[in-house]
């Protein structure tokens, strides 16, 4: 084999003899992806109650946690945030029961968004996203990398990023998550009037949320890792009841695979939202309107 050949590439940081606007994608999307962290560490960190940390939310200083910020109980009904879903409160009934008491100043989000957060941090669409936006490799098709990073060449994903051969395992916890959201929106229809019974309902609220599940659900069953799970290492689609719902499935996956890139930024920007509608509601800002039913 002869001698690789080299490309004429101009030099120094975004230099290159492209004329279009190679530039915008990655600028956008550093922008998109760091208001969304941006966000979602202030929402998590503002239900803890450490530091400067406990002058912010309903449940700042109180030295435990009530539903704070992060659901609306109001008129009976349950909303609650899917950045605080399932909410774990250490020392309380339910999920928080094996937890610790004295991790009482932690938010509850710092137990759970591990989860979704590896999920969309290890998913291929993701790391395609965030590698050219925030870590310039590569700046872009053509164009020269900063003269002072670190990597000088593509030397797969080795050492550290070795985490990215998780997100398989991340996607049954995303799985989980589903069916937890689902959940939640069930509970979100029903309201608690107390000694005067329950009642059956839907707000603002629980469409808000119903609609996080389905843009999650276009994520999650899209994910390459599912599309494998379902019909990797197959050559029979049809000669059993089985291999015929599998390849149904893998189809379904297929079909949601096409717009991955869509799917995960909606979903991404709705999980916000949402949050942001809870909180909003819990802050007086605007009320969570009941559409259907309710007290």
């Amino acid at each position: 084999m002869g001698k690789p050949v080299k490309l004429p590439m101009s030099s120094g940081f975004g230099a290159t003899d492209r004329i279009d606007a190679w530039w915008k994608g990655p600028t956008a999307m550093a922008l998109y992806l760091g208001i969304m962290i941006v966000y979602a560490t202030w929402r998590g960190f503002m239900e803890a109650d450490f530091w400067i940390f406990s002058d912010f939310g309903l449940s700042g200083g109180q030295g435990g946690h009530d539903a704070g910020t992060m659901a609306i109980d109001d008129k009976g009904s349950h909303v609650l945030s899917p950045l605080f879903s399932p909410l774990i409160i250490p020392g309380q009934e339910g999920l928080g029961g094996p937890i610790p008491k004295f991790l009482w100043w932690m938010s509850p989000a710092m137990f759970i968004l591990i989860f979704p957060a590896g999920f969309r941090g290890t998913c291929y669409y993701y790391r395609k996203a965030y590698y050219r936006a925030f870590l310039q490799q590569p700046t872009a098709c053509a164009v020269s990398k900063p003269a002072l990073a670190p990597w000088k060449g593509y030397k797969g994903e080795t050492k550290l990023l070795v985490i990215q051969n998780l997100h398989r395992y991340f996607m049954y916890a995303a799985l989980a998550y589903l069916l937890i959201l689902s959940w939640d929106v069930y509970l979100s229809t029903h309201f608690d009037g107390g000694t005067d019974g329950d009642a059956l309902g839907i707000s603002v609220g629980t469409l808000v949320l119903a609609l996080n599940v389905i843009l999650l659900g276009g994520y999650t069953l899209g994910c390459h890792a599912f599309r494998h799970l379902v019909g990797g290492g197959t050559n029979d689609w049809t000669s059993t009841l089985i291999a015929r719902i599998k390849y149904k499935f893998w189809k379904m996956s297929t079909f949601l695979n096409e717009h991955h890139k869509d799917w995960a930024l909606i979903s991404l920007l709705w999980v916000m939202f949402a949050d942001f509608y809870v909180y909003a509601c819990t802050m007086g800002w605007w009320s969570d309107i009941v559409l259907w039913g309710g007290l």
